[in-house]
């Protein structure tokens, strides 16, 4: 089953339950990575940009949420790309189909140029609070976001969307 919402940007960061400066402790980039390192698979990331809802640092910044507790650091486009190509060796699930209206709207943004990101959440992940999966894509140039829930990860969705996201698909 999929569930979709739809919303505006509008205040959207003085709503957020969640907020990064206060729930997560700030580290240096050498801190997270060596983190994540020692982990292994006991924590997943979240690449944030400055315009991004969820985001109240005003900074580019990755979050890691770990049993541990949460942290975050600025944003280096090595650590990103080592989280991502962790994270996507790592992603277990249904793989399932990638058709869907939110992949749909991804090949519209980069076929326009439509500046845009997206964040896919576990359950119980601290910036959905959600017990399903969730989908959210965020059209960067009308501050608007759109959310679906699963009941089961939508491994080849999120895969495809990435391969969008980071240019691996034009």
């Amino acid at each position: 089953m999929v569930d979709k919402e739809e919303h505006s940007f509008e205040g959207a960061k003085e709503s957020t339950e969640y907020m990064i400066s206060e729930d997560a402790k700030y580290v240096e980039y050498d801190d997270a990575e060596q983190r994540t390192v020692r982990m292994g698979t006991a924590w997943h990331h979240h690449c944030l940009s400055p315009e991004c809802f969820m985001n109240d640092t005003g900074k580019e910044i990755i979050l890691l949420e770990t049993p541990q507790g949460n942290i975050y650091c600025r944003s280096t486009k090595e650590l990103r790309e080592e989280l991502e190509g962790r994270a996507y060796l790592q992603a277990q699930g249904d793989f399932g189909p990638a058709d869907h209206e939110a992949l749909e709207m991804v090949k519209q943004f980069v076929q326009d140029g439509t500046p845009w990101h997206f964040h896919a959440t576990p359950p119980k992940c601290i910036l959905t609070k959600s017990n399903r999966f969730q989908l959210i894509l965020e059209n960067d140039a009308k501050r608007e976001k759109k959310e679906w829930s699963f009941d089961a990860k939508p491994v080849a969705l999120v895969r495809a969307i990435d391969d969008y996201f980071l240019g691996r698909v034009k």
